[in-house]
This record gives C-alpha cells, structure tokens and sequence, in this order.
C-alpha cells in the first residue's frame, strides 16, 4: 500500500499555484496597465506581485488540502494502487482544493490593484510623444531655437 503524504502534495500544489497565479496574473495586470494608461513603477510592482502570488499561492494550497483532507483520507483508505492513489488525491478532494484555488486567485486580484495603486509613479514622464510641430515653428519664427549649424 502506498503511504500518504500531505506535506508533499501541498508543497507541490503551492508550487504549481504559485505559478499559475504568477503568470496569469501577470498577464492580467499588464493588460490592466496598458489599458489604463497609467503609469506603474513596474520594479515595485513586479517584486510586490511576486510576493503576493508566493504567498497566495501558498496559502490557498495549504487551506485546500485542510478543507480536502477528510474526503482524501476517507478516499485514500478505499485505494490499492497508485492509480487509485492519484484519483484519490486529485477526485475526492477537487472541490475543497479548487475552492481555495478560487479563493486564493480572488486575494490575488484585489491585492494586485491594490498594489498597483501603491505603484503609481506621480513624476512626469522624461519623453513624451505628443505633436510638438507648432512650438518648434512658433521657436524658428521668433528666432529661440538657434541650433548648432544656424
């Protein structure tokens, strides 16, 4: 019969959690940042929302194998092989694992606009690509913009 460990599953659903979260989430707020047209300080952010999805990613993991545990255990004790093994894990504790999975991502989203707020960068921007066509004829007419070769 195998052994059932709970510590190594939670430790490799927090891992693959973390990465869902890190990605996708990612790929959410990039678009949030874009269509906002705000601008973040994206080192800040980034290294904030790293953390966040860590520890969502975590602790979701943690609680859903805590709410899944009964039905595991009670589904684990009906298995005789690694197959049944595995349908035990991942079948019999699905809705307790994947609430929190919700749950967790949920945390993620309002922590992440939170953060973002946090990030805000206040400071005009160094380059700006509007039209400037008419200051610089309004200059060479009024004889300010002498350059080198004038």
């Amino acid at each position: 019969m195998v052994s059932i460990s709970f510590a190594s599953f939670t430790l490799f659903l927090g891992f693959l959690w973390f990465l869902l979260y890190w990605i996708l989430g990612g790929v959410l707020f990039a678009l949030v940042a874009i269509l906002r047209l705000g601008r973040v300080r994206k080192v800040r952010f980034s290294c904030l929302f790293s953390v966040l999805s860590l520890i969502c990613g975590a602790g979701a993991a943690w609680c859903g194998v805590k709410l899944a545990q009964d039905s595991i255990t009670s589904c684990y004790l009906l298995a005789h092989t690694k197959a049944e093994v595995l349908a035990a894990f991942f079948g019999c504790g699905f809705a307790g694992v994947f609430g929190a999975f919700l749950l967790g991502a949920a945390a993620l989203t309002l922590g992440g606009f939170l953060i973002m707020e946090i990030s805000k960068n206040k400071n005009a921007p160094w380059i700006t690509l509007e039209d400037h066509s008419d200051e610089e004829k309004d200059e060479e007419a009024s004889g300010t913009n002498q350059g080198y070769f004038s």
